[in-house]
């Protein structure tokens, strides 16, 4: 008796592609590779609504035949983005069904057997080319991850997904989705041929767009890494936590696709990236969140969140920054500098007045805050002080690094202090005092070196809050 585990959800898909109308072909046809099943819609009259998206060069018509040769090139496609070789383990059924709005959602359900995982997908006839991409990469990922899943399924991170349908997408040297074929009286084949010619270096000019009108094949120069990074120049990249936990207005929007598009091919890049996110994958299935499954896989890049996230900063200034044509004056990066260093607060001098915004020195949370209040903080100035080193004057860079490693030395010497003690009789408090009362000395003479250093042009300080205060949460 076969045992099965049922998981629904729903992938919502944007893109475009041409469409031309035709009706499926009822029954099933099966892939090169025998994974994918596609079972045509039962053939009727053509919808209203399918008629109008017939016409609508937004829309891409799935016909069965042409359904199972996209869905072998997507993935290949994958495939070969993650290193992966493996032959597949679970079978994915494609379901055509009668397209009923413009906005037919695309239904992924995982189901359970005694023998494995297969999957199904609910296709509309007519749907954009960039929700069902997808949706393909998504039952590809699942077929990956689920592969040593027993009774729950694998949790996918929404950025790998729509990470990976974005650099699909931009390939250059495949077509996913074929155009379909019309014949003439005589019997020869007429169709569209589109030819997309895109540069791999994200740093030089794109080519002017150009378009052949014709009744001849149309040749367009499309850059997908430069339309990537004009879209994040416009809004900026999305933080790590937001790329991890996207609200639904982010999800659907352009700027959560860029980002994910970046932070995938980022990791990519890395020495080993590819092995490490196949790892991920594998390890998916025997945890609860996928950080678990990604600090395990990635764990000779990123130890902690905090590298993580100084990481992702670091991407996002090389990627966007180059377009800002020049380094920051001296004036400027003081300025920076000395932002960073002043925490903003809201304080209360006493217990039942209205907070007021306030500024804080970086030894003053040393000294006042207890770890927990610290820790963020700290990691927040962290982050910052890495970014503004990447676009600094080079007179303040070397300054602005150091601030960095005496921070950082902290926030590890802190950590490993309290991990020492809890097994031993010292006095843990001593040694925190001890810890506290050295890196306080070290910013002094930081601050002394960055006073001695500002440039006319740098605007004076406002006066900093120090003593007791009772800090709003």
């Amino acid at each position: 008796m076969k045992r099965i585990l049922a998981i629904g959800s729903v992938v919502a898909l944007a893109g475009a592609a041409n469409a031309q109308f035709s009706r499926p072909d009822p029954g099933f046809v099966r892939s090169m590779s025998d994974q994918f099943i596609v079972h045509g819609a039962t053939q009727t009259s053509p919808s209203a609504i399918e008629r109008l998206l017939a016409t609508n060069v937004n829309y891409l018509e799935l016909a069965p035949a042409r359904l199972a040769v996209s869905s072998e090139r997507i993935k290949q496609a994958v495939h070969r983005e993650l290193g992966d070789a493996s032959p597949w383990q679970g079978r994915i059924h494609l379901h055509l069904q009668p397209a009923r709005a413009l906005d037919e959602p695309v239904t992924i359900l995982s189901e359970r057997f005694a023998n494995g995982w297969n999957y199904r997908l609910a296709l509309p006839q007519f749907v954009e080319r960039q929700r069902f991409v997808r949706a393909l990469v998504q039952s590809l990922l699942m077929e990956l991850a689920n592969r040593r899943a027993s009774d729950r399924a694998a949790e996918i991170p929404v950025w790998l997904t729509e990470g990976l349908t974005q650099r699909l997408l931009a390939m250059p040297d495949i077509e996913l989705t074929p155009p379909e074929t019309r014949w003439t009286p005589d019997g020869q084949a007429i169709g569209p041929t589109v030819f997309d010619i895109r540069k791999a270096d994200p740093r030089k000019p794109a080519p002017s767009p150009r378009t052949l009108i014709a009744n001849s094949p149309r040749v367009i120069w499309v850059d997908a890494i430069e339309e990537a990074r004009r879209q994040l120049l416009a809004r900026p990249p999305l933080t790590l936590e937001e790329l991890s936990w996207p609200t639904d207005e982010q999800r659907a929007g352009e700027a959560y696709r860029r980002s994910a598009q970046l932070f995938v091919t980022e990791l990519l890049r890395l020495k080993d990236g590819r092995e490490c996110l196949r790892a991920m994958l594998d390890g998916l299935a025997g945890c609860y969140n996928w950080q678990t499954a990604f600090f395990r896989a990635f764990h000779a890049h990123f130890v902690r969140q905090l590298d993580l996230e100084k990481w992702w900063s670091v991407q996002v200034v090389n990627f966007t920054g180059s377009d800002l044509g020049r380094l920051l004056t001296l004036g400027e990066s003081w300025r920076e500098l000395d932002q960073i260093v002043r925490t903003p607060v809201e304080v209360r001098r006493v217990a039942d007045e209205l907070p007021d915004r306030a500024e804080v020195t970086l030894q003053f949370i040393l000294r006042e805050w207890d770890p927990i209040q610290q820790t963020p903080a700290l990691q927040a100035r962290l982050r910052d002080l890495e970014v503004t080193r990447l676009r600094a004057a080079p007179e303040l860079a070397g300054l602005i690094t150091e601030y960095g490693n005496v921070l950082g030395s902290y926030l590890r010497q802190r950590d490993k202090v309290g991990l020492i003690l809890t097994s031993t009789t010292r006095d843990p408090d001593a040694r925190l005092r001890i810890l506290v009362r050295e890196t306080v000395k070290q910013l002094d003479l930081l601050d002394a070196r960055r006073a001695a250093m500002k440039p006319a042009d740098a605007s004076a300080s406002p006066a900093l809050v120090e003593g007791k205060l009772s800090r709003s949460p």
